[in-house]
């Protein structure tokens, strides 16, 4: 054990423990083992493993949920931070709901529509947490989560803890800069009041819609691409005739040709190699480098690199 792992056990704030596999612990179930996996319960505690972290110099990253991401094989050699406790709560605080990074964006949507306030409704499907969701400005039928985003709390990468407001940052299509190089302790959502019927009658034609263009049924880790400019990505995927493909136990559904799902056990070798095949072949035909969505982990190079 080197001394930076023995620093980080002698005073970690929170449980830690060794060789954790990670495919569990992804949507896509493939991946290999984190060499150390650190479970804050709450904001202090995840400000002194990250004032400890840097300290040491350990390489870290945090993994939410798990979706929208492809664990390596090898797994990750450094410390994988899982969130759990009051960071993975959400409360009402007046006009406004307070939620931890590690929230589910589902329960973030359902404790709205109990709360009878609309703007998530169309986000109640998306299988992440609060904290990845702000990190890529997730959305679906026309909705962003940064829409309602009103600030959040941060730590920066100086451990400084600081208060970024919505007009702070710059959102677009699946980017926020400004949060990428922070961690986000908790944020605070503004919505409309509204009637909770509608409400959930929303929320279930969003998740219905869903259910029946998405291959919901299978492990997968959602769009893999960005939606290249006028255009969608499952459509040129299908066009450049990719759907059906198959490398190993990784597919390219009939059902949504920008989804790949995990038919069969796939290995992070087979994702990453299917996605360079797709790539390859929209470019040759499209002259359209598409851009992945999902973020490789563990990996000395970019897997997804044509």
């Amino acid at each position: 054990m080197s001394d930076a792992t023995l620093e980080l056990f002698r005073h970690a704030p929170c449980l830690i423990r060794e060789n954790v596999p990670l495919a569990p612990l992804t949507t896509f179930r493939v991946g290999g083992p984190a060499r150390l996996l650190a479970e804050p319960r709450n904001e202090a505690e995840l400000v002194e493993l990250m004032r400890i972290i840097s300290k040491t110099g350990l390489q870290y990253f945090y993994l939410g949920l798990g979706s929208n991401l492809l664990v390596s094989d090898d797994g990750f050699s450094g410390v994988v931070i899982r969130s759990s406790g009051v960071l993975s709560k959400v409360c009402r605080d007046g006009e406004y709901l307070v939620s931890g990074p590690a929230t589910r964006l589902q329960l973030l949507a359902s404790f709205a529509a109990q709360n009878e306030l609309s703007g998530l409704e169309q986000l109640s499907g998306i299988p992440g947490s609060v904290g990845g969701g702000l990190w890529m400005n997730a959305g679906a039928y026309g909705r962003e989560i940064s829409d309602v985003f009103e600030d959040a709390t941060v730590l920066t990468q100086d451990l400084s803890l600081e208060r970024i407001s919505r007009t702070e940052i710059s959102f677009s299509y699946r980017k926020a800069p400004e949060l990428e190089p922070v961690i986000v302790l908790n944020s605070r959502y503004k919505l409309t009041k509204g009637d909770q019927s509608s409400i959930t009658a929303e929320m279930k034609r969003a998740w219905m819609l869903r259910r029946a263009k998405q291959p919901i049924e299978y492990p997968s880790a959602g769009s893999i691409f960005k939606r290249p400019p006028g255009g969608f990505a499952g459509r040129l995927i299908e066009e450049a005739g990719c759907k059906e493909l198959r490398e190993g136990g990784a597919v390219v559904p009939s059902k949504h040709a920008g989804i790949f799902i995990n038919d069969r056990g796939a290995t992070a070798k087979e994702i990453a190699s299917l996605v360079r095949t797709v790539r390859r072949r929209v470019y040759e035909m499209f002259n359209i480098l598409l851009e992945t969505e999902i973020l490789p982990v563990g990996f000395e190079s970019d897997p997804f690199e044509i």
